[in-house]
């Protein structure tokens, strides 16, 4: 009964580490970052691009 009560107030990604809107807010962060960091090297923006695609997998929508 206590994790419905849970589940309804605050959901939780899959994992439950973390809140959607924590994921939310990382990957608008992250795609900022890529946007306006014209030094990123190709492997650090390919190994970031990777971390946003995994954050668009853990999303409960």
């Amino acid at each position: 009964m206590t994790s419905d009560i849970t589940k309804n107030i605050m959901p939780q990604a899959r994992g439950g580490v973390l809140a959607q809107e924590d994921i939310d807010l990382l990957k608008k962060t992250i795609e900022f970052y890529l946007k306006s960091n014209p030094d990123l090297d190709k492997k650090e923006e390919q190994k970031i691009s990777l971390l946003f695609h995994r954050l668009g997998r853990m999303s409960i929508k």
